[in-house]
C-alpha cells in the first residue's frame, strides 16, 4: 500500500525560511468569521465539552473567530464575552480572502459572457453580459465568480472581469467636454451581398451580410478591411465593396444609434442532405448548384412553396422551401416595451414553438442576443409575442429574463445532488502539512483548494455540503469521522495528493474500506481519469480510518503523486483544479443518480 513521505524536520525548515524571507510589513491578516451551522449551539467556557456553558448561539449566526486550540475555536461574541465551539459545528469564512468584497461591482471586459446556474461550463446558462456591463461581485473561487447580476446571482468566468474604478468613468476613451467632437467616417455598400466577418481577414467567420446600398459607420481600418458597427458589435468588411466614404462629427455626449444592415432578407438553413438549386422556381430548372445541409442562404423573396436566394458567392437561385428552417430576421425583433419582463435568447437557432412544448411545431427560430416581451409563463415555457402581430413559445432553460422572474433550469447532473448531504474532507491541516512536494507544495494547501472549488460546484446544485475544516487547521481524524456521523452524510469524500519515495510514480487513485462503497469509489474514479487525463491507478480497497471507522459511504481520494515533479506543477495549476473538482463533482452526480 502506498504511503506518504512526512518529512517533518524539512517543513519546519520550510517553515522557518519562510518567516524570515516574508516581509510582516506586507502581510494583511485577514480576519476569520464563524458561520453557525447547527440550528442550537452551546458556547463553552473552555475547549472541550468538559467546560461550563457560557452561552448558546443560533444557526446563520456570525462572530469573529479570535482563538483556536485542536477541533474548538473561540469566538468574540456580540454580548462583549468570549467563548469556545467545536469546530465541526461552524462555517468558517475569510472576510478578507478576496481583492474584491462583496461591497465591490465588477465590470465584463468581453461581450456574450455566459452568466451560469453555478461555478463551471457544465451548469446552465441564465445570462449573458457584454463589455461595459457591470455587476455586483459577492464571492470568488480560484477559476470563478458569484456575482449578481439583472437580478439574478450566478457564476461567470473570473477572467473576463474585472473590479471597476472606484473613482471616474470605467471608460477610458470618454471626453471630458460635452462639446468636443470626434470624427467618424460613413460609406454605402456597394456588392449585391457583403459578408461581414468576425476579423479582418478572409478566414474569419461570417457573422451576417449587408446588402447593396447599405449604409455603415466605419471605426476603424486596416489595410483592406473596415472595422464597422453591426447589430451593436464590431465587424469587419472589405473596402473594394464600400463606397462613398466620408468624414461626419458628432458629438460623444449624444452617440449615434448603431447601425443595422438594410433590407436584410430571411435567413433559411438547409435541412436536407443535399438541395439542388435551379434557375427557376420549378422542379424543372436548370440545376446551377447545390447545398449541403446545415448551410444558411439569404432569402430574397418567396413564390409558391420557392424561396429566391443568394448564394455566398453572390448567384441567384431557387430552392424548395420545405427543405429549408426559417430563421427570424434578426433586424425585426421586437424589443421589450419599457417595465414589462424582457426574454433573451441565449443560442443560435432555438426554437420557438406554436405551444408549450416539444411537441408543437415549430414557428420560428431565434438566435443569441434576440430579445422578446413575455406574455405570459405557462410551466416551464414563455409565451412570447413576436413580429408581425404574432405569439409564439420558447424553453425557459433556453432563455434569460430580467427582474425577479424565478430562472428555469432543465435538470440536469444537478438533479442528482440536489438535498444530499455531502461532507468534504480536505486532508491534513494545520501542524499537519500531509506529503511535501518536490518543490516545498504543501499537501494540505492543496487538498483545501480542491475541495472549496469541488463545495461551490455541490452548493449551486442545491446540496447540503459540510468541510471537515475550511481553514489550515488541525481536525483529528475522529472529528472527521464525527461530522461524517452527526450528519448523517449520504456521501464522505476525504481529497488527498500522493508521495512516495520513486519520483516516476504518477496517477490518481481512489480508496474505498467497506464493500458497500465499492460502488461509490469506482465511479468517481472514472470520472476523475476522464476529466484529469492523469494515470488510472484503479480503485482499491484502503485500510483508512476516516474509512474503516465511518458508517457512512465514504471514499478517500489521492488526485496525484507531488512527489513526481510533473504532477506536482500540473496540480497546482488552475486548469488542473478545475478538472479534478469536475471529475468528483460528476462522480458524485453518477453515484447517486444510480441509487
Amino acid at each position: 500500500m502506498l504511503h506518504k513521505i512526512l518529512k517533518l524536520g524539512l517543513a519546519f525548515l520550510l517553515a522557518i525560511i519562510f518567516s524570515v524571507t516574508t516581509t510582516p510589513g506586507k502581510l494583511t491578516k485577514a480576519e476569520t468569521i464563524a458561520v453557525i451551522n447547527t440550528p442550537v449551539l452551546n458556547v463553552r467556557e473552555g475547549p472541550g465539552l468538559s467546560y461550563g456553558r457560557a452561552a448558546q448561539v443560533k444557526q446563520g449566526e456570525k462572530y469573529t473567530i479570535i482563538d483556536r486550540n485542536n477541533e474548538w475555536v473561540k469566538l468574540q461574541l456580540s454580548s462583549g464575552k468570549t467563548g469556545w465551539v467545536a469546530s465541526w459545528l461552524i462555517k468558517e469564512n475569510q472576510s478578507t480572502s478576496s481583492p474584491t468584497t462583496s461591497s465591490s461591482t465588477v465590470v465584463s471586459t468581453v461581450d456574450g459572457l455566459r452568466f451560469r446556474s453555478g461555478p463551471g461550463t457544465s451548469f446552465q446558462v441564465i445570462g449573458s453580459l457584454n463589455k461595459g456591463n457591470e455587476a455586483k461581485f459577492l464571492e470568488a473561487n480560484e477559476n470563478w465568480s458569484k456575482i449578481s447580476f439583472n437580478g439574478h446571482n450566478g457564476w461567470v468566468s473570473s477572467q473576463f472581469i474585472t473590479a471597476k474604478q472606484s473613482s471616474g468613468s470605467t471608460n477610458s476613451n470618454s471626453n471630458s467636454g460635452s462639446n468636443s467632437t470626434t470624427t467618424k467616417k460613413t460609406g454605402t455598400i456597394t456588392a449585391s451581398i457583403l459578408n461581414v466577418r468576425d476579423q479582418p481577414n478572409l478566414q474569419g467567420r461570417i457573422i451576417g451580410k449587408l446588402k447593396q446600398n447599405a449604409n455603415v459607420t466605419i471605426t476603424n481600418e486596416r489595410e483592406v478591411w473596415l472595422e464597422i458597427v453591426f447589430g451593436g458589435s464590431s465587424a469587419w468588411i472589405h473596402r473594394d465593396f464600400v463606397a462613398g466614404i466620408s468624414s461626419t462629427e458628432e458629438k460623444p455626449s449624444q452617440p449615434a444609434a448603431p447601425q443595422t444592415p438594410t433590407n436584410q432578407g430571411k435567413i433559411g438553413v438547409v435541412t436536407a442532405s443535399s438541395l439542388n438549386v435551379r434557375d427557376s422556381s420549378s422542379l424543372s430548372g436548370k440545376v446551377i448548384g447545390s447545398l449541403k445541409q446545415g448551410n444558411k442562404v439569404t432569402i430574397e423573396e418567396e413564390v409558391n412553396n420557392w424561396s429566391h436566394i443568394t448564394l455566398s458567392n453572390g448567384t441567384n437561385g431557387w430552392v424548395a422551401s420545405w427543405y429549408l428552417d426559417i430563421q427570424l430576421d434578426t433586424p425585426t425583433t421586437e424589443e421589450p416595451s419599457s417595465g414589462k419582463t424582457a426574454v433573451k435568447i441565449l443560442y443560435n437557432g432555438t426554437n420557438i414553438r406554436s405551444g408549450s412544448s416539444t411537441s408543437h411545431s415549430v414557428v420560428a427560430r431565434g438566435n443569441e442576443g434576440d430579445s422578446f416581451t413575455m406574455v405570459a409563463k405557462e410551466g416551464d415555457w414563455y409565451k412570447i409575442n413576436l413580429p408581425g402581430n404574432k405569439i409564439g413559445y420558447v424553453a425557459g432553460w433556453l432563455v434569460s429574463v430580467n427582474g425577479t422572474e424565478n430562472i428555469v433550469e432543465r435538470p440536469g447532473v444537478n438533479q442528482y445532488l440536489k438535498g444530499k448531504t455531502i461532507v468534504i474532507d480536505p486532508g491534513h491541516g494545520g501542524n499537519d502539512s500531509g506529503a511535501i512536494g518536490v518543490s516545498g507544495t504543501y499537501e494540505k494547501t492543496l487538498n483545501l483548494r480542491t475541495a472549496r472549488m469541488v463545495v461551490d460546484k455541490l452548493n449551486a446544485s442545491g446540496a447540503n455540503v459540510v468541510m471537515t475544516r475550511n481553514s489550515d487547521n488541525y481536525v483529528s481524524l475522529r472529528s472527521r469521522v464525527s461530522i461524517s456521523h452527526y450528519r448523517n452524510a449520504d456521501a464522505f469524500v476525504s481529497i488527498h495528493y500522493d508521495s512516495t519515495y520513486d519520483r516516476n510514480v504518477r496517477g490518481v487513485t481512489s480508496y474505498y474500506y467497506k464493500n458497500i462503497d465499492v460502488g461509490l469509489a469506482s465511479t468517481l474514479q472514472s470520472e476523475l481519469v476522464k476529466n484529469t487525463g492523469f494515470k488510472n491507478r484503479q480503485h482499491r480497497q484502503g485500510n483508512y480510518q476516516v474509512l474503516r471507522e465511518n458508517r457512512n459511504p465514504s471514499v478517500l481520494l489521492e488526485l496525484g503523486f507531488i512527489s513526481n515533479p510533473t504532477e506536482e506543477y500540473t496540480v497546482s495549476t488552475n486548469t488542473f483544479q478545475e478538472n479534478v473538482s469536475n471529475g468528483i463533482y460528476y462522480g458524485l452526480a453518477q453515484y447517486f443518480k444510480g441509487k
